[in-house]
């Protein structure tokens, strides 16, 4: 399912997913058969400048999430280069990168434990020590949410240098506790 976050400007979502009936009725037209167990959704987005609606068909290939099928609401037809511009990347890698945000995020609140934000953090007693890092992966991301430089002010929260939370957010997205950094910044 998309969310408008997915979407670069000018395009918003209009209905995500779309109901099953419908669904299973574009499916059909496109000659795809889909269960009820498959992870699938038609999402009608639209272009805020240009009123073109678009309706989208998310699900599964072997990379991942990907846009499986295009469909496009008549009456009016679609030129190749309005059909070029449509933002396909840029819509699976955000989906892409949401999903992997939300994966890492419930792995490390499980191997946090119940005792997530109690406490000092401490030092990892190793590389590989995956509770430490699973704790401060859910610590970071809660300072992320209202600071705009979370690795200071949670190295100040935790008496270590900004460079020391680094290397620990670092080494927590190597885990697959923490989704990867915006390049060219320093979190």
């Amino acid at each position: 399912m998309l969310t408008d976050r997915d979407l670069p400007e000018p395009w918003r979502v209009r209905a995500a997913p779309i109901s099953q009936g419908d669904a299973t009725q574009l499916d059909a037209v496109a000659g795809l058969h889909t269960t009820a167990d498959d992870p699938v959704s038609w999402d009608l987005i639209e272009n805020t400048e240009s009123g073109r609606r678009v309706m989208l068909r998310m699900g599964m290939d072997d990379t991942g999430i990907a846009v499986t099928g295009v469909y496009v609401p008549g009456p009016a037809s679609i030129g190749i280069g309005e059909l070029r511009g449509l933002p396909l990347a840029a819509i699976e890698a955000a989906v892409r990168s949401r999903r992997a945000r939300a994966g890492a995020l419930v792995q490390a609140a499980i191997m946090a434990g119940p005792d997530l934000h109690e406490g000092p953090l401490g030092r990892p007693d190793g590389p590989d020590d995956a509770t430490f890092f699973a704790r401060l992966a859910m610590r970071y991301v809660r300072v992320a949410e209202s600071s705009a430089k979370p690795a200071t002010d949670l190295a100040k929260a935790e008496g270590v240098t900004p460079r020391t939370v680094q290397r620990w957010t670092a080494r927590a997205r190597e885990l697959n506790l923490l989704p990867p950094g915006r390049p060219g910044r320093h979190t």
